[in-house]
Formats: structure tokens, sequence, C-alpha cells
């Protein structure tokens, strides 16, 4: 794992550094029109992305678009990249959420001369048919993370109900998939995960199929997210005060950062929004500018806890 991580540094030092030049040269060159592309333009988790587009913007001297449909609907953002193709830019950055889907788009933006690369979700077999440099995290890890946090606040065991707002989103199913297959290969017998709470991503709906659930399931001894939308099982928890009922865990977002302050999320975990935006950006601009071909990074994944909450700027995951 050291060794990884100070792989990972290298590469990422090295992005900074050979950035640094362009950016030094940046103002004397026309700037660059980058597009990112995503599947769900609503989702709260896209706000420190988009933030982080705009900073590297700056700096390479680019113009930058964030598009997307307003909820979940994959089809609905390859419909926008065919329209961001026609518009010709240097570069666009999109999301791979869904296995096929972005195959035949993205060949085409290619095969018109523009730089692609993908942020937050890139499915691997869509990226055995196509490959394209990648800034996200590893979302067998973050199953992992994921069961051994629960593990540590919860060492007896127990019942588990977990959220998805999207079936079907290569990011959410892996994440559940090694969630529970590590939960069994390391304790088994302890934990009983019951089938996925899908909650959709509609947000007067999310906290009524919680509470459906926590309705037929009030002996549950912990309901956990998948995704940004795990804030719903904490307005859920405070709206009806049951706070301390069960453990309430999921993904960094405003209302779960006031449940780790407030000491009812037991712990978050986040995924590096923040450089999802930020290093596409320098990708596209040292690929069009200096022909250099960055690796795809890492953005690792957070363990937020009371105990931390304060080292975690909240405007940046």
């Amino acid at each position: 794992m050291k060794k990884l991580l100070f792989l990972i540094g290298i590469v990422v030092l090295t992005l900074l550094l050979a950035g640094a030049v362009v950016a030094q040269d940046a103002a004397e060159q026309p700037p660059l029109r980058i597009v990112f592309v995503t599947h769900d333009l609503g989702a709260g988790v896209f706000a420190p992305v988009r933030r982080g587009m705009e900073d590297a913007c700056r700096e390479v001297n680019a113009v930058c678009e964030f598009l997307g449909p307003q909820s979940y609907d994959p089809a609905a953002q390859v419909a926008i990249i065919e329209a961001v193709i026609a518009t010709q830019p240097d570069g666009i950055a999109t999301t791979r959420p869904v296995p096929g889907t972005y195959d035949t788009v993205l060949q085409q933006a290619i095969d018109a001369g523009i730089t692609v690369v993908t942020f937050n979700t890139n499915d691997p077999t869509a990226d055995a048919v196509l490959p394209l440099q990648f800034v996200g995290q590893d979302f067998t890890n973050y199953g992992r993370v994921w069961a051994r946090e629960l593990m540590r606040v919860m060492p007896e065991g127990g019942k588990v109900g977990v959220t998805i707002c999207c079936p079907g989103h290569y990011a959410l199913e892996e994440r559940i998939r090694s969630f529970v297959e590590t939960l069994e290969t390391e304790a088994p017998g302890m934990f009983e995960v019951l089938p996925p709470i899908n909650t959709g991503t509609d947000a007067s709906r999310i906290v009524s199929a919680i509470e459906a659930f926590y309705t037929a399931n009030q002996d549950v001894d912990a309901i956990v997210g998948s995704d940004f939308f795990t804030y719903a099982i904490a307005e859920f928890v405070r709206s009806n005060g049951l706070e301390g009922q069960f453990i309430v865990a999921g993904e960094i977002s405003p209302l779960i950062i006031d449940g780790l302050r407030e000491g009812y999320v037991s712990f978050a975990l986040g995924q590096g929004p923040y450089l999802q935006g930020y290093m596409p950006v320098h990708m596209i601009a040292l690929a069009r500018r200096l022909n250099i071909n960055v690796p795809s990074i890492d953005s690792g994944t957070d363990v937020v806890t009371p105990d931390n909450i304060d080292q975690y700027n909240p405007d940046f995951r």
C-alpha cells in the first residue's frame, strides 16, 4: 500500500509540475475549450467537481462548461455529448457509469480530434473496449474500506440496510458488491445485508423510500448509503428523533457532515471530487499543448469520523 501511495504521489506531482509549465505559457496561447458532461447534474457531489474544474481552467487559460441531465439519465447524457461534439471543443471530460452506453459516442469524439478523458465513474468493461484516462476512485477498494469501517463501529455485527439511488450504475453496484463480499469474507455470519433500498434521485421521494424501509425493518442495526444521496438517511433520522437508534454512514454530504459533528453519524466516505474536476483539465491541457498523456489517477477513499471531521473541508469533498 505504501508503495502504491508513493507511486500515486509521484504521478500527481509530475502532473502538477508539468501543469505549471502549461500554465506559464497559457496566457500567450489561445484559450482551450473544455466541456465536462456528467450523468447527473443535480447530484451535490458534482459541486466540488465543478469547483475543481473552474480552478484548473483559470490556471491553464481554458474556457470550460459543466453540462449534464438534471437527474440521473445516461441516455440524455449521451445526447448531450453528441451535441458537444458538433461544437468541436478541444477536450471532453465525461463519466461512464453504465456498461456499453458510451462506447460509440466517445469514439466519435476521438475520431473528430477531441481529447477525451473520464472522471468520477469509469466502467471497466467500457474501458476494455475504449481505454481512456480516468480520474476517480477505485470502487472495489471503496467497498472494502466501507465494510471494514462498519465492522469497526459494529463489532457484534447485525442487520444492515443499504441505499442505492441508481441501480445499474457501475460504481454504486461495485461498491455494494465489494462491501458485501468483504463482510462475508472478513466477518462470516455476523452481518445480514438486506436487499438494496432503491431511493431514486427525486429529492421528494428519497426520504419516503427510507421511511418505508425502516417501517418494515425496525430491528435494523444500521442503514448505510452507497452514494451522495446518503444525506437522506441523516435527514430521516433527524426529522424523526431517531438519533442513536441505529448506525448511520455513507458518502460525504452537508447533512452527513452535520450528523458527524452531532454524533449520530458514525463515519462517512469521500472520493476526492475536487480532484475529479481539477486533474482532467490539466490532463487535457497537457495532451493538447505538450503532447503528454498522463496516466489515470486514483482520487482515493477518505474516511471521515467525528474524531477527524475538522481535517476535511466540505467545500472540496
